[in-house]
């Protein structure tokens, strides 16, 4: 198993399957069987998981692959479980605790700063590939990023403005940019997860709020 890990470039790609399909298995654990408990458990054991989570979230292959080989080893599964567990975590509704609240803010802000990451990366790769399409992977990724700023956004919405701390508005509204520089990407999938996950910010636009002065507006 190299949970969180560059694999080693003498697996077979059946090993590699098999110490994947394991490191899956320990995440989905961490999600059903440690995170769900997090008020029993120690504050920096918990950003451990959170640091651990992100880092597997990011897509990891091994530079000595054939291309084919690469389409076969990337972790895709398990990338997506990492960031499936830090999205599930990342807001809740039912935050009852301050231990809770502690967890959610920790997830969100990871998940947000890969969201930034994966976004940055993107608008840079295609801009040097010219005319040649990415990796089907790392277009496969960065949708996967715009369904979950999408779904952050609508959880946001629902729940009370001072239940959210000034940090995380801050860090959803700096995505706004990012997202906008995308515009001009060639994946008409991405274009179609982009326009989903730009029109909720319609509700983050409002007019500026009047000054008052001597007690007057």
């Amino acid at each position: 198993m190299f949970i969180f890990s560059t694999p080693p470039d003498n697996l077979s790609i059946q090993e590699f399957q098999k110490n994947e399909s394991i490191d899956v298995e320990v995440v989905q654990l961490i999600s059903t069987e440690i995170l769900p408990y997090a008020n029993f458990i120690p504050k920096e054991f918990v950003g451990q998981i959170m640091t651990m989570l992100n880092k597997g979230s990011i897509h990891s292959q091994s530079s000595s692959y054939t291309e084919a080989e690469i389409d076969i080893r990337m972790r895709e599964e398990f990338s997506k479980v990492c960031f499936e567990t830090l999205l599930q975590f990342s807001f809740s509704n039912k935050v009852t605790t301050p231990q809770e609240g502690y967890i959610s803010r920790m997830a969100l802000s990871v998940l947000l700063k890969r969201s930034q990451d994966v976004l940055h990366r993107y608008i840079e790769d295609e801009r040097l590939s010219g005319k040649c399409p990415l990796p089907r992977q790392q277009v496969t990724e960065i949708i996967f990023v715009l369904k979950a700023v999408s779904t952050l956004i609508d959880s946001l919405k629902k729940t009370q403005p001072e239940n959210v701390d000034a940090n995380t508005w801050a860090q959803v509204i700096a995505l706004y940019p990012t997202l906008v520089e995308c515009i001009t990407c060639s994946s008409s999938e991405v274009c179609s997860a982009l326009k989903e996950a730009l029109v909720p910010f319609k509700d983050f636009m409002h007019p500026p709020a009047p000054k008052v002065q001597n007690g007057e507006s």
